[in-house]
Order: C-alpha cells, then sequence, then structure tokens
C-alpha cells in the first residue's frame, strides 16, 4: 500500500487551491452543524457525488475541525498522482490481500488526535438525488471493531442548491454521533441515512 507522507508547503497550497477552485464555481458555504472539541482524532463520513467532494470537506475541516486531513485511494489511481500523498492520501486495493494493511493504517491514524479521516462509504460517485445510502462496509467495520481507543465520529452530508444564482451554494451539514463498544457498521449507515433525511428536509427537498 502507498502511505500519506506529508509535507506542509504541499498541505498549504492544497488550501490556496482548494478556496480558489471552490469560490470560483460556486457562490456560497453554508456551515450548518454543531461540534465540540475534544481532542480526539475524528472519523468523518461524508456523501459522495462530485469531483468537488474532497475540496468541500478541505474546507470544513479548515473551518471546523482543524486536523490533518487524511483520505485513502485506490491504489491503482493514487500511483498516477502521487502528489497526492502529501496532502494526506493513502491507498487501498480492493480483494486483494495488501487491502488489509490499509485497514490497519486506517486504524493507525485514528490513534493521533491530529488526525482526521474521510471516509466515502458509498465507494464510488452516487447522484446528488440518492435519497438511501447503502455503506460498502469492510474498512468501516474494520475501524469499529478494531479501535482501542477514543474518536469522534461525524457525520457529513453536503447539498447544492442554485437558486436564482448562477453558482450554486453549498449547504455543508455536519452531526457529532455518540458511539460505543458495541456500535457496528449497520448501525452506522441507519444513523447516516436517519441524518441525511434531516438534511435533506432543511434543504427543502422532498
Amino acid at each position: 500500500m502507498i502511505r500519506a507522507n506529508y509535507n506542509k508547503y504541499w498541505i498549504k497550497f492544497s488550501h490556496y487551491y482548494t478556496k480558489f477552485l471552490v469560490g470560483f464555481f460556486f457562490s456560497n458555504v453554508k456551515y450548518i452543524g454543531q461540534y465540540e472539541e475534544k481532542e480526539l482524532p475524528i472519523l468523518l463520513i461524508s456523501n459522495h457525488f462530485s469531483f468537488y467532494d474532497g475540496f468541500i470537506q478541505i474546507l470544513l475541516n479548515l473551518q471546523v475541525f482543524k486536523r490533518r486531513f487524511n483520505f485513502m485511494m485506490l491504489e491503482n489511481e493514487l500511483s498516477k498522482n502521487m502528489v497526492l500523498t502529501k496532502i494526506g492520501a493513502s491507498s487501498i486495493s480492493k480483494g486483494k490481500r495488501s487491502s488489509l494493511e490499509s485497514l490497519e493504517y486506517a486504524v493507525e491514524l485514528l490513534q493521533d488526535k491530529e488526525n482526521l479521516f474521510l471516509f466515502f462509504p458509498q465507494g464510488r460517485i452516487k447522484s446528488i438525488y440518492t435519497r438511501e445510502f447503502t455503506f460498502e462496509k469492510g474498512l468501516l467495520s474494520h475501524i469499529l471493531k478494531n479501535m482501542k481507543t477514543d474518536y469522534q465520529l461525524v457525520f457529513n452530508v453536503n447539498l447544492i442548491d442554485y437558486g436564482t444564482k448562477l453558482r450554486p451554494e453549498i449547504s455543508a451539514y455536519y452531526e457529532t454521533q455518540t458511539i460505543n463498544t458495541d456500535t457496528n457498521a449497520d448501525d452506522v449507515e441507519r444513523e447516516f441515512n436517519n441524518f441525511a433525511k434531516e438534511c435533506f428536509t432543511k434543504q427543502g427537498v422532498r
């Protein structure tokens, strides 16, 4: 597997680039939610509907959580774009023996209170109109079963609205979840779907 290879200059550049990119294509980003700082690592579970998703989560992290950003990509994709390791990317090869090393690495990242680990449970981009989220549970189940230290689980649903504007507005909804040693991946999937329904209602989507 390929591990993250953080570089502070590339991370700073990614922040500037993200602000420029999102600012150019979107009119505004609204952050809607509540978060209590507990100085714990964060597992961020989000919907995945567009090319812009990772950038939106980078901004959410800068605005709210202020952690070192981490995310996982398919190894054949990351190997073509190794510069992404410098801003927190690591790899996984689904169905291969090396995937276990990737699962262990995700757990390792969540031992460090400086880290935020972004997880797209759908596994691939789905329509923003998706109402029922079905998780690929392998990575999530491994984390839930093998974490020995405390961490925070945060749900994030991002929705866009054009209204009367030329450029759409992003609403970034987030909510901290309560977990315990009995929490499993099915529980998380069910609660994420409940949270998503609340977000759609607040957004005025039926």
